[in-house]
């Protein structure tokens, strides 16, 4: 392209830039269509080109102005200084390359959780090293080529100015116009169009959900749902009425009383089902644990998880086991604080701790009643800012993968080693006094699954695809297990401990919408193994109950006696009443509860500018959650911080 002449030459480096975008938004759409064709399989042609033609001209050029904007306005300005004009364009280069490598990332997490990014690039701080392993490991093809597409665009930009730079044209009217149209296209660009309204994420569905996630792209997504993560769901009943609706479904009415009516749904215990005052408990989440491939819980013949079936085989199985959330973030939050996220409210390690809900810490109850903890984690320290989190929690002792020593070679992956963090973890639990809460988040099992940890641990033989990688990495983690009970079992205090264990979610790739095992889409998403483990406390069941993460903080107190109050939206799982709810949030926007009537939904993304319906009294129920829990939050009124100050 010559841009010699002199008038135009900036509107066509302008122009030139703007294409650029377009076409590097187009390409990994293209990709996005390529990589989930599966979930795009039902569009016709012509709604994918409806979808292209449009995500072009609104979700694409709405973040490019938005952060671009600025930069297309002073180009035009009639500066005759190519230094000037070279700063300026060198901005928008390192746009495209952050552009490049987001929506690289938004392609990739769009294959394994069927959505685009939202607030996640905030997270890339306090993951950046987990991030960079993955960038220049997994996907070092996909780095090398937006780094040197944008080396490119850097290269050829400078060396069109060096050769055809020419003076600025200044005949005012001209420029005033131009500038001024500039302008216009920009305000209107970064509105989306000219409707009274900014361009959000759930204009993209008029068509339908499958059509309109090809519209979308993560940099608008993830621009949109930043700009807008304060933004409460506006829920039309009556604070009271849903605080009420709550509670009559709510209180073990023969077992707790509200002990203060300043917090509402903080509840303390008068009578306990379970004499376990004395004993110890050791946690362990562990990451990704799928159902549909551990033989006790699914019945299957996988052979992967030997060390847990036989552990399991003594344990309280809960059959009907659910993660409130989707990500481990979510699984630390209904673990530790017993509560959902929901639209409107941050995350926990993102300012949400330093609200009412922050004062409930399970950690920091039993410490009152004088338990000793520790609390480690296989991944790093930042991740999920989990050691600063711990910390904040009531440990005493927190320790991340830095702080883990390796014993084995392994082939280089992404988190850490179970094997190595479970004997570090005994190590940690042998130095507490009794009685203590040791807590362990293993690791290995996350995402990307298909690189080999040890060859020793090749149960199948590795083909690179996602199932087999899982699979040998889950035999690996349960191995690591299974040394960890064996060292346990010689110690004085094991009889005297309670083993709790459950997943933090659903492994992505190979399960939830991939997997076979559950019937329903709420129970492949959000369905997860879970066992409690003290054959001198509890005889072995497989219980049917419908339970959660959120019963974790009241059946802790339970089992151990404990009246200081708490707050949760769960029960004890040893409850003698057989009125249970689960309330599931998937990023917010799908909200679920599940009663003895059965699953209700909705959908916030899509049914956004619906009438709510409350005849239903369920779904009332439903919404009615919702309300309650943000209004408690957002009122400091989740639970009395006194108590544990």
């Amino acid at each position: 392209m010559r841009l010699s002449n002199e008038k135009f030459f900036r509107l066509k480096l302008t122009s030139a830039y703007l294409l650029i975008f377009l076409l590097e938004f187009f390409v990994f759409r293209v990709f996005l269509l390529l990589s989930s064709n599966t979930f795009f399989l039902d569009l016709s042609i012509l709604s994918i080109l409806d979808s292209f033609l449009i995500g072009s001209l609104r979700f694409d050029i709405l973040p490019t102005c938005t952060f671009c904007g600025l930069f297309f306005f002073l180009i035009n300005i009639p500066v005759n200084s190519k230094i000037f004009l070279k700063v300026n364009i060198s901005f928008l280069n390192l746009f495209v390359l952050l552009f490049g490598f987001l929506l690289a990332a938004d392609v990739v997490y769009f294959k394994l959780f069927l959505k685009h990014l939202t607030t996640e690039p905030i997270l890339i701080k306090s993951h950046f090293d987990y991030f960079l392993s993955l960038a220049f490991g997994n996907y070092i093809f996909a780095t090398l080529s937006i780094l040197l597409f944008a080396s490119a665009i850097f290269y050829f930009s400078f060396k069109i100015v060096d050769k055809q730079y020419k003076k600025p044209y200044r005949a005012i009217i001209f420029n005033v116009t131009a500038l001024a149209l500039i302008c216009i296209f920009i305000i209107l660009a970064v509105r989306g169009g000219w409707q009274r309204v900014i361009l959000q994420i759930n204009d993209a569905y008029t068509n339908g959900r499958i059509a309109g996630e090809l519209k979308l792209n993560g940099v608008f997504t993830s621009l949109i749902s930043i700009r807008s993560m304060t933004t409460y769901n506006e829920i039309d009943i009556p604070f009271q009425e849903a605080l009420e609706t709550i509670k009559d479904n709510f209180l073990d009415s023969y077992e707790e009383v509200f002990p203060n009516e300043n917090y509402p749904l903080m509840r303390q215990r008068i009578t306990f089902n379970v004499n376990g005052k004395n004993y110890n408990v050791i946690f362990i989440l562990l990451e990704s644990w799928q159902k549909d491939y551990i033989d006790s819980f699914s019945g299957t013949s996988y052979g992967v998880t030997p060390n847990f079936d036989a552990i399991a085989k003594y344990s309280i199985m809960f059959d009907n086991f659910y993660a409130n959330g989707q990500r481990s973030i979510m699984g630390l939050m209904s673990i530790f604080f017993s509560l959902p996220y929901v639209q409107g409210m941050s995350y926990i390690g993102l300012g949400l701790e330093n609200s009412g809900v922050g004062a409930m810490r399970l950690p920091a109850i039993l410490a009152k009643n004088g338990y000793d903890n520790v609390y480690v984690q296989g991944d790093t320290r930042e991740s999920d800012n989990g050691v600063a989190l711990a910390y904040y929690l009531g440990f005493k002792e927190a320790y991340g993968k830095q702080d883990i020593p390796l014993n084995h070679n392994y082939e280089q992956i992404n988190k850490g080693y179970d094997l190595e963090g479970f004997e570090f973890f005994f190590e940690k639990i042998r130095l507490l006094k009794n009685p203590f809460f040791a807590f362990y988040f293993t690791t290995t099992t996350h995402i990307p699954y298909a690189k080999t940890v040890l060859k020793e641990f090749e149960k199948y033989p590795q083909d690179g695809t996602e199932k087999t990688g899982y699979l040998n990495r889950l035999y690996y983690a349960d191995y690591s297990l299974g040394e960890f009970f064996n060292k346990a079992k010689k110690e004085k205090w094991f009889n005297n401990t309670i083993f709790i264990m459950c997943a933090d979610h659903q492994a992505y790739g190979v399960g939830g919408v991939n997997a076979s095992l559950e019937k329903t889409k709420v129970d492949r998403i959000f369905k997860i193994p879970a066992i409690i483990y003290c054959p001198s406390l509890f005889k072995p069941e497989k219980s049917k109950i419908l339970a959660s993460q959120f019963d974790i903080v009241p059946t802790i107190i339970d089992i151990f006696n404990i009246n200081i109050p708490y707050s949760s939206l769960g029960k004890s799982l040893f409850s003698k009443d057989k009125n249970r709810f689960i309330f599931l949030s998937y990023e917010g926007e799908q909200i679920y509860l599940i009663n003895n009537n059965g699953v209700f939904e909705y959908d916030w993304k899509v049914g956004l500018n619906k009438k709510l319906d409350y005849s239903n009294n369920n779904e009332k129920f439903l919404f009615s959650v919702e309300k309650t829990v943000y209004n408690l939050v957002a009122q400091d009124k989740w639970y009395d911080r006194k108590i544990l100050s």
